[in-house]
């Protein structure tokens, strides 16, 4: 291992300690003060409330006694503990599978137009003239500005929702593509000519690759607005199919405040993982693969 390496294992280990420890003594103050968890919750009603959105019944959160955390102190009956078929169907993987394939849909959308937008407006400008300041307007638009529009044309629909999540983030999309390109070095254009790159090859052989590092990070910030739509639409539309937006709503409804807390866990964790996992690694092999990280 490099030392380069271990001191980011180290510094990731100190990080998690270190939350940790604020988890930790969040949880003592809860046991020591006495928190009211209707108020806010501890970490172990926020648990507590992510196990039973799967279906699985603890009681993490009581007074600690012989049966805890498996049993109820004041009604003792056995753990709500469920096959991996029912935990499978329960609420949350539901919600998590509604809401990344109403994202899957929507943002290809997004990224097919955004893309095609972006790229009109770097080729011409009279297009960029045109569209460039409305897009720089549009992109700071809350995405939920969106949703009673979409109501009123589409009415509440998954049409509704995807409208919602095309308009909240394609035009970051188009900007960021737009400007990327803007920023490619003319060196390369200038190679591409004098190897006898012309019209569609000079476009497909040159600019294309040459814009990449640009379309990497076009689609990452695309994510991030794309995934805020989605979830401030689910937040608003109430559909037979619930996504994780809609888990939100239910606890307020239900004044749970805990599954409130679990769920907004649970959507900063899935955009956490996906823009890690995807955007991130596509945007980092291509940087290094142009020399650029």
């Amino acid at each position: 291992m490099s030392i380069r390496r271990w001191h980011a294992s180290r510094s990731q280990l100190q990080v998690s300690i270190g939350w940790l420890a604020v988890l930790l003594l969040w949880e003592a103050a809860y046991r020591v003060i006495g928190w009211q968890p209707w108020i806010f919750p501890a970490p172990s009603h926020v648990i507590d409330a992510t196990l039973n959105l799967l279906g699985i019944t603890t009681y993490l959160g009581e007074p600690l006694h012989a049966a805890w955390p498996w049993r109820s102190a004041t009604a003792p009956s056995p753990s709500a503990w469920t096959s991996l078929g029912a935990i499978a169907h329960s609420q949350l993987v539901i919600a998590i599978l509604t809401s990344g394939y109403r994202l899957l849909i929507g943002f290809v959308l997004s990224m097919l137009l955004g893309l095609l937008l972006g790229v009109l407006m770097w080729r011409y400008t009279l297009v960029n003239s045109m569209l460039g300041p409305v897009f720089l307007g549009m992109q700071t638009l809350p995405s939920v500005c969106w949703v009673p529009l979409a109501i009123l044309t589409l009415g509440i629909s998954e049409l509704g929702i995807l409208f919602v999540l095309i308009m909240g983030s394609f035009f970051a999309m188009s900007i960021s593509l737009r400007d990327g390109l803007s920023t490619t070095p003319t060196i390369y254009r200038a190679a591409g000519l004098v190897f006898g790159a012309r019209g569609l090859n000079f476009y497909w052989y040159v600019m294309l690759p040459a814009g990449l590092p640009a379309l990497a990070s076009s689609l990452r910030s695309g994510f991030s607005f794309a995934w805020r739509s989605l979830m401030g639409g689910e937040l608003i539309f109430v559909l037979s199919r619930h996504g994780l937006g809609q888990l939100l709503s239910t606890g307020r409804e239900f004044g749970d405040i805990a599954q409130v807390v679990a769920t907004m866990g649970i959507m900063v964790v899935f955009g956490m993982v996906v823009d890690r996992l995807v955007f991130a690694t596509i945007e980092k092999r291509v940087r290094a693969r142009f020399g650029l990280a």
